[in-house]
């Protein structure tokens, strides 16, 4: 049986130099600001992969998982959106965080896959840009026919020796000797130092 596909991302790109949105909110909110919305980030991409379901019971479980209350996340995420970092239309209609950065990197990060299964009614960009690997009905689409990253193992039976009983008779034997050996050297410098 086939594992089921992932969803989501291993990891996600995040610029060095941040844009205006996220300077503001690390100037209204500290470091903390910037932290909850890379966690947000992390949390969309790593899931679903282009957005993340958002409410009240959400809010407060993020914020205790990150060590914050509820409604210092809400205040958090409320000024995101007022900036523009997620989606304002998106948000009060379906209670998602998602924006067209986030969807544009994530489709761009999951192009090479075999199928990707969306929710039209989520998407803010185009998915005829990335038709070749998108499903917009939950039905699985192919990009290529042949995946480039498969790489066709062979298996190989693994011989087995049998152990000849001489041989290891006489490794035995050379072994007996050579601590006979060490020991009368240890015996012999133990003598000349007394």
């Amino acid at each position: 049986m086939a594992r089921p596909q992932k969803q989501g991302l291993d990891y996600f790109p995040l610029d060095v130099v941040c844009n205006g949105k996220i300077e503001l909110i690390e100037a209204e909110f500290g470091l903390t600001g910037f932290a909850v919305v890379v966690k947000l980030f992390q949390r969309i991409y790593g899931e679903r992969g282009y957005y993340c379901e958002w409410t009240d019971e959400v809010a407060l479980l993020f914020g205790k998982k990150n060590g914050l209350g509820g409604n210092a996340v809400s205040e958090i995420v409320g000024a995101s959106i007022k900036r523009g970092i997620f989606d304002k239309t998106m948000f009060e209609k379906y209670g998602i965080l998602t924006s067209v950065g986030i969807q544009e990197r994530y489709f761009e990060a999951v192009s090479r896959r075999k199928q990707v299964c969306v929710k039209e009614e989520y998407l803010l960009i185009s998915y005829t840009q990335f038709s070749n690997c998108v499903s917009n009905n939950r039905v699985n689409v192919d990009i290529n026919p042949e995946n480039d990253d498969n790489n066709p193992q062979s298996k190989v039976k693994e011989s087995k020796v049998k152990e000849s009983k001489v041989n290891k008779s006489k490794v035995e034997e050379s072994r007996g000797e050579e601590r006979k050996e060490n020991k009368s050297i240890v015996n012999e410098t133990k003598e000349n130092q007394t």
